[in-house]
């Protein structure tokens, strides 16, 4: 569908030029003319015949009287006697579409679509003659024209997803952080996005590139695009236990590794993607309200798998995300507030729906025990938060 500046565009191109015909006052038999004083408007008009129409109604004996031209009867100059003379007014000749604007001077005044812009910045990112740096500025000017969701959701129509796939191969750390940020934003709350990028084969790829990269910046970038490609995604469970071609892991094992990493950052971002996969686990999806297009994804992705059907629970249970949490748990961190909080409210929630075997259970009954009033507030647990835990270990 065309968007407004494309509409602008050809209205413009298809306007038509000025006349220069000039009113001109003309006499024609039974008719007068009359042009406004700018030229180019007049208006004809041709009072109807004197001769009787049949069916018309008998005459009045007064209208047959003769005329009464006393001068008290006799219209002055500016006196409105009942007559409309005849005048024409014709309308302005066709003249023909200008063909003076150019591409340049359309792009100039109306800027250039957002479909152009996205297939320009991205033409540029990819070609590896060009300036690093300014290829990692195309790639940032992309990601702010697909935070708008029609544009994302454009990008199998125009064919920038595979393009977009290829730059995480790049050599370069900031192309690929770019790239996976750019995923992460076209898909975040956009389930037609996610939807695309399962069927191009996007999410092994974001697996890979978290494992391969060496630089805390991509594996934190993979981490978001991770979490925005499965958050409220209905088959995030189904995603995660399947093995990928050419990743040796699958992505429960990833967010393991994720929760174990190196960067203070990286986990973080793991813990919150962990609490939010636990939160939507009894999430109910009705494939009724799906868009017909995500429907059929799903229906093929469905068909497609080879793995048992679990659960989120029962995947972080099984693959020991739960019990990696609860071992970083045991020592306090006043300076890992975030990690912690994510990391409490993930097992807190898990606990709500059994999700805790019986030695986690204890283990987390240990580490609730272990800590104040001052410390469960600062990890952003209120009174009624505290007490419905107190209930549920009692």
């Amino acid at each position: 569908m065309p968007d407004l500046n494309e509409l602008l565009r050809w209205s413009i191109a298809n306007s038509t030029l000025p006349s220069s015909q000039d009113g001109q006052q003309t006499a024609a038999e039974g008719t007068q003319q009359v042009s406004s004083s700018e030229g180019g408007l007049t208006i004809r008009y041709n009072p109807p015949s004197s001769a009787t129409h049949s069916g018309t109604s008998a005459l009045h004996p007064s209208d047959l009287a003769p005329a009464d031209l006393s001068p008290a009867s006799t219209p002055g100059p500016g006196t409105p006697t009942g007559e409309i003379p005849s005048q024409t007014f014709p309308l302005p000749s066709t003249t023909p579409k200008r063909n003076d604007l150019t591409t340049e001077m359309l792009d100039l005044i109306l800027g250039k679509s957002d479909s152009i812009t996205m297939k320009e910045k991205m033409a540029f990112a990819v070609d590896e003659k060009n300036p690093l740096e300014e290829r990692v500025e195309a790639l940032d000017d992309f990601e702010m024209l697909i935070e708008l969701i029609d544009n994302a959701n454009n990008m199998p129509i125009l064919k920038l997803w595979q393009p977009l796939l290829n730059l995480l191969s790049s050599p370069e750390d900031e192309i690929v952080s770019n790239a996976l940020w750019i995923i992460g934003t076209a898909v975040q709350n956009n389930i037609k996005a996610q939807a695309a990028l399962y069927i191009h084969s996007a999410f092994p790829l974001i697996l890979q590139s978290y494992l391969t990269s060496s630089s805390p910046a991509v594996r934190s970038k993979a981490i978001y695009a991770l979490s925005a490609s499965l958050k409220h995604w209905p088959l995030a469970s189904q995603a995660l236990s399947q093995k990928h071609e050419n990743v040796t892991v699958t992505g429960y094992e990833v967010l393991l590794k994720g929760l174990k990493d190196s960067d203070k950052n990286v986990r973080k971002k793991v813990s919150f993607l962990v609490s939010t996969l636990v939160l939507q686990a009894n999430d109910k999806y009705d494939q009724k309200e799906l868009p017909n297009e995500v429907r059929n994804v799903i229906e093929e992705l469905t068909k497609s798998n080879t793995v048992k059907e679990e659960g989120l629970i029962d995947g972080l249970s099984r693959s020991g995300i739960f019990k990696e949490s609860l071992d970083q748990l045991k020592d306090v961190n006043e300076d890992n507030l975030e990690f912690e909080e994510n990391s409490l409210k993930s097992l807190i929630n898990a606990l709500k729906t059994s999700g805790l075997n019986d030695d986690e259970r204890g283990q987390f009954k240990g580490i609730w025990n272990g800590l104040n009033a001052q410390q469960r507030e600062d990890r952003g647990l209120d009174k009624d938060g505290i007490d419905s835990v107190n209930k549920m270990i009692a």
